[in-house]
């Protein structure tokens, strides 16, 4: 049971996660009812009953409220285990989890989506020595059914222009995560003021600005460890830390391990 998870929650009042994140699992989020503000990579939605949201690993996303005070959602979380038994999946597996990460469910396709999520849950919560197996195949029929709606409708859920300044303000910060950013370097880019700028992108995307810009480094920092051959000194610098002691603090406190264990456990240069 250590390559699936499932979780269903129910609100009954204003929710915003603690922290962001990010995980080196698959995701697919399901909003069972009400209204929440996806924040994923750089860009904003808007999530409402009926909509699924596909999270890849290593993607940096957050959640907060919308417009109605209660939601319930359920989420299912795997490893790559799950889609490498079936190579023939791979492909189109990959696609649907680097495209539009949300998508909105017809009503008539709604019903079928959440039986799959239902016999998941279960196969989680009452395990037995056929329940992996079980999980995996229902993950295997959850993804297909994914792929084909994409095909099929041309519904996704596209990101909220309302916020198009702060979603350019996060894509500002993606790509020069490696530069001396500040606050109000980053808002004089958006041509708006610093005070401004720092309460609406808290209000937008649910981060703060230097804990958005500390994710975007530990993000980037990761791949590094695990795709490259250079120091931790040389990863720290390029990912706009100037102190490799205090880049490895932050990380273990981020991710619960040291930069070096972490990439002990994960490289495959």
């Amino acid at each position: 049971m250590d390559n699936f998870r499932v979780t269903r929650v129910k609100y009954d009042s204003y929710f915003e996660m603690d922290t962001s994140h990010v995980h080196d699992f698959y995701e697919i989020y399901y909003l069972l009812s009400g209204s929440r503000r996806y924040f994923i990579n750089d860009s904003i939605y808007n999530i409402n009953k009926g909509d699924l949201v596909v999270i890849s690993k290593g993607v940096i996303h957050k959640t907060t409220y919308g417009n109605e005070r209660a939601h319930e959602r359920i989420a299912c979380k795997f490893n790559e285990k799950y889609i490498n038994d079936i190579p023939e999946e791979k492909a189109a597996f990959e696609k649907l989890f680097s495209e539009n990460p949300v998508i909105t469910l017809h009503p008539s396709r709604r019903e079928y989506v959440e039986r799959l999520f239902r016999h998941i849950q279960s196969e989680y919560e009452n395990p037995d020595d056929f329940s992996d197996d079980s999980g995996r195949a229902l993950i295997h029929e959850l993804v297909i059914c994914l792929i084909r709606l994409k095909k099929m409708y041309s519904g996704e859920n596209q990101p909220n222009v309302d916020d198009s300044l702060m979603q350019e303000a996060a894509r500002y910060i993606r790509l020069n995560y490696s530069s001396p950013l500040t606050l109000e370097s980053v808002a004089a880019h958006i041509n708006i003021s610093p005070t401004y700028f720092s309460k609406k992108f808290k209000a937008a995307t649910g981060f703060g600005y230097r804990e958005y810009l500390v994710n975007v480094r530990l993000q980037e920092a990761a791949k590094m460890l695990v795709e490259t051959s250079l120091s931790i000194t040389d990863i720290a610098i390029r990912c706009g830390f100037n102190d490799s002691n205090y880049f490895g603090d932050v990380f273990k406190k981020a991710k619960g391990i040291s930069p070096m264990n972490y990439r002990k456990n994960n490289k495959f240069y």
